[in-house]
């Protein structure tokens, strides 16, 4: 019988003792869970760690994308098979990974992206997600080859092997914090393979995001023209 896979969660959270329960307390006790506290100042690391979370802490707030890239070079280390990210603040169900899984030994593929576009409650999605998330992803398959349907989802589950074979790309980001477009950029560049699986979204129990939509939809075109007019990446092979 071959071994079992480690699967490896990675939840971002900064300040979401108030949602962080909720999603904890519907994960599978088959998942090495680990939560990254991005300078929390409320009570994130101790209700994680209650619930048998590994921590990992920045001791400053230092955004989405670092702390999620502190978690999957985490994961890495310890040995995970398969890496799933997702949200703290309960948008993402830990119902859904497996599909994640299945569809990523079914194709064989590298990543395997939670498209909202695809979910049956995508009628419902608010203006910026309908207007605007169909042009950005348009652009960046463009860019990559990929044939997303949704690029700036972040529930994802990457086959850790492969981002082992291509871990200077996750070194070189040069726009952390709207990783997306410039992460999917990068390890199309690297030649690794991208497919979806649809996913719904949940309403966030209590807080609002610390994302603005212009000052996020600007970052983002930011990273695409950062990544594309930075010397290195132009200077660099296709895998």
């Amino acid at each position: 019988m071959p071994d079992k896979k480690i699967i490896a969660v990675i939840l971002t959270a900064y300040n979401e003792e108030k949602n962080l329960g909720n999603v904890l307390s519907e994960m599978s006790d088959s998942y090495v869970v680990y939560v990254v506290d991005d300078g929390s100042h409320d009570n994130t690391r101790q209700l994680a760690t209650d619930y048998g979370s590994r921590v990992v802490s920045h001791p400053i707030n230092l955004g989405q994308g670092l702390t999620a890239l502190t978690g999957y070079k985490t994961a890495m280390l310890e040995g995970a098979d398969i890496i799933v990210k997702m949200d703290a603040d309960g948008q993402h169900s830990p119902a859904e990974i497996p599909k994640f899984i299945e569809k990523m030994e079914k194709t064989n593929s590298d990543i395997v992206v939670g498209s909202r576009i695809l979910g049956t409650n995508y009628a419902s999605a608010p203006f910026f997600r309908k207007t605007f998330l169909p042009v950005y992803t348009w652009l960046i398959n463009k860019l990559t080859g990929y044939q997303m349907t949704d690029a700036m989802s972040g529930f994802r589950a990457f086959r850790a092997s492969s981002l082992r074979r291509v871990a200077k790309v996750l070194d070189d980001m040069i726009e952390p914090q709207y990783m997306a477009s410039e992460m999917f950029i990068r390890f199309a560049k690297a030649g690794l393979t991208v497919t979806e699986v649809p996913i719904n979204m949940g309403e966030r129990k209590t807080g609002t995001s610390y994302k603005g939509f212009i000052r996020y939809g600007w970052g983002v075109l930011r990273a695409i023209l950062r990544t594309f007019l930075d010397k290195e990446f132009r200077n660099t092979k296709n895998s």
